[in-house]
């Protein structure tokens, strides 16, 4: 009787492990967007303070894509997980470029940056997402 009862618990403790895993990857890739728009409001507002609060969200979040579980397809060569950690590097990288172009006012910097560390993200979601 009592292994009757324990086993839909377990089974519904594994699924919620799994949503909970699911829900920090959505909540990352979230924070991520929201950070990429605080960056953008600064730069429309010309407020520093603005687009320094944007470039910590993407350093602090982008630390988590490395503890995601991506997988690789099954015979591919392509190290997803090894590549998603390298690009969360560059973004958070890309992000501390913005904050000294805008720190020396160079405008069309800040924004090619900004550029370039949306397409790094896109790239990533093309390759690793399969858009």
């Amino acid at each position: 009787m009592k292994k009757i009862i324990l086993l839909p618990l377990l089974v519904w403790g594994l699924a919620c492990a799994d949503d909970a895993n699911q829900t920090k990857q959505t909540q990352t890739m979230s924070n991520l967007v929201s950070a990429m728009a605080t960056i953008q409001k600064g730069m429309m507002y010309n407020d520093q303070s603005i687009v320094a609060k944007g470039v910590e969200e993407i350093k602090l979040n982008t630390k988590d894509i490395s503890s995601f579980d991506i997988k690789n397809e099954n015979g591919s060569s392509f190290k997803a997980k090894q590549y998603s950690a390298t690009q969360a590097l560059a973004i958070a990288k890309l992000s501390d470029d913005i904050l000294i172009a805008f720190r020396k006012e160079n405008r069309n910097r800040v924004l090619d940056t900004y550029r370039r560390m949306q397409n790094q993200c896109m790239t990533c979601h093309a390759l690793i997402r399969k858009w």
